[in-house]
């Protein structure tokens, strides 16, 4: 249950850190298009834009926390940054299109952040995530029933916390909430290489 408790609290700390790291990138991205367009810091613009930092940090500092208030905005503060990582990633690469190498290379690693927010916006929703979160995790752990050849375990694509039977685990064995294989092909071989 430990193992489980462990998986289900790595998960949390990397989308906490998630959430860290792209609200400073729009922040500072905000600022530098206010400065570009000749707003100052002092300004309405630049007094919105520092509330708007305060209140993502807010959000961060209570979802890393575990506090309750802080789930329901850290889930909308997600799909915010979803949103603003989607749409600097079209202009970026629009950009890129014509010309501009670092908007494109810009425009791929926003791609990259979105498509995995997006598989991992589907762990708010886990019955698991939200237990352990609420700090019922070890009553629900308690309580599932897993069978002698079961164990929990996590996608490694999207982090949901699935119960699998890893003796019979092959790489056709798909998540059901991401769609992606559970045992990578890579890995399959390695192991079938090392039985032979």
């Amino acid at each position: 249950m430990e193992d489980e408790l462990g998986t289900i609290e790595r998960v949390h700390r990397s989308m906490s850190s998630t959430l860290l790291w792209l609200t400073l990138l729009f922040f500072f991205l905000l600022l530098s298009f206010l400065s570009n367009v000749g707003f100052t810091i002092d300004s309405l613009p630049g007094i919105f834009c520092i509330a708007l930092f305060i209140g993502g940090m807010s959000v961060y500092f209570g979802f890393s926390r575990r506090r309750i208030w802080a789930y329901k905005f850290a889930i909308v503060h997600w799909i915010c940054l979803i949103l603003v990582c989607s749409l600097i990633s079209l202009l970026d690469l629009r950009a890129g299109i014509n010309g501009d190498i670092m908007a494109a290379i810009m425009a791929a690693m926003l791609i990259y952040i979105t498509f995995g927010m997006v598989k991992r916006f589907s762990t708010f929703s886990n019955p698991l995530f939200v237990a352990w979160y609420i700090g019922q995790g070890n009553n629900i752990l308690a309580s599932s029933k897993l069978n002698d050849d079961e164990m929990m375990g996590a996608c490694p694509n999207c982090l949901s916390i699935l119960a699998v039977k890893p003796i019979e685990l092959s790489s056709e064995d798909l998540c059901p909430n991401c769609g992606e294989r559970l045992v990578s092909q890579a890995f399959v071989e390695k192991f079938n290489l090392e039985e032979e």
